[in-house]
């Protein structure tokens, strides 16, 4: 049996988790966030360990274990008339993610017709500014699950979107979505050009610009490759053929 009475907590030999971000887009608040991170750590421990290590009111951290326990984050140890705290293994994380999705998905069918019936989105302009619009974008071009092309560099935005870059190519070869894109000769021999389902050709550097151009569907859209990017999204059948024509004579001109 295992006693808790008088045991030592040993500090994992791992790098500390300061950014609570990621574990906070997926629902859970800062304070519950500090309160999981430091449970991960310590191990099982009681409430009064955790308002010590994270600074917090014991109350505040009570009222954390209590709604980390009803999201199944936490389990209860009750040793020696005390009552002990531990985080359950993380991949109940995707679990919990899993779960919101699958709330959302049940909205999504209201969500639509709410747009559908709106006369502006036939024919439409959107701007997006920063990462976040950035994903939105390219979430766009995944839901539309059409093949696509375009021009223009995309290291930078692979730099700029990071993992969520390798998110999106692991969703395209899972969709099938294919394309065609013209990169700059600074990208030949880049992994990103031989990423699957894409055909690549390359311009002269001579003629690079910060801007990437993308046209899936009746869709264009014209990225602005800066910290902090603009996109701006072109819902135009008439306008998305037009930029068809002029990829086919970029595409002619470029090079294997």
């Amino acid at each position: 049996m295992t006693t808790f009475k008088n045991q030592k907590k040993v500090p994992l030999p791992v790098e500390k988790v300061t950014d609570t971000r990621i574990l906070e887009h997926i629902g859970l608040t800062r304070n519950e966030a500090n309160v999981y991170l430091e449970l991960l750590r310590a191990g099982s421990s009681m409430a009064k360990s955790i308002a010590k290590i994270t600074n917090m009111h014991r109350t505040s951290v009570y009222s954390c274990l209590q709604r980390l326990h009803r999201k199944g984050l936490v389990s209860t140890i009750v040793a020696e008339g005390k009552t002990y705290f531990e985080a359950v293994d993380p991949e109940k994380l995707l679990s919990l993610l899993k779960e919101r999705e699958e709330r959302l998905r049940t909205v999504l069918p209201e969500l639509k017709k709410l747009k559908d019936t709106n006369f502006y989105t036939r024919h439409e302009v959107q701007y997006f500014k920063g990462k976040q619009g950035l994903k939105t974008v390219f979430d766009d071009i995944l839901q539309t699950g059409k093949s696509y092309f375009g021009w223009g560099p995309e290291k930078d935005i692979e730099d700029l979107l990071k993992h969520y870059f390798v998110y999106y190519v692991r969703e395209r070869k899972r969709k099938k979505i294919h394309a065609r894109v013209i990169y700059f000769e600074d990208s030949r021999g880049k992994e990103y050009t031989k990423s699957p389902l894409i055909n690549v050709r390359y311009l002269p550097q001579s003629m690079y610009e910060p801007t990437a151009h993308r046209v899936y569907g009746d869709n264009v859209v014209i990225i602005l490759l800066e910290e902090d990017p603009l996109c701006i999204v072109i819902r135009n059948k008439a306008i998305a053929e037009s930029y068809r024509k002029y990829f086919s004579i970029l595409w002619n001109k470029a090079k294997n």
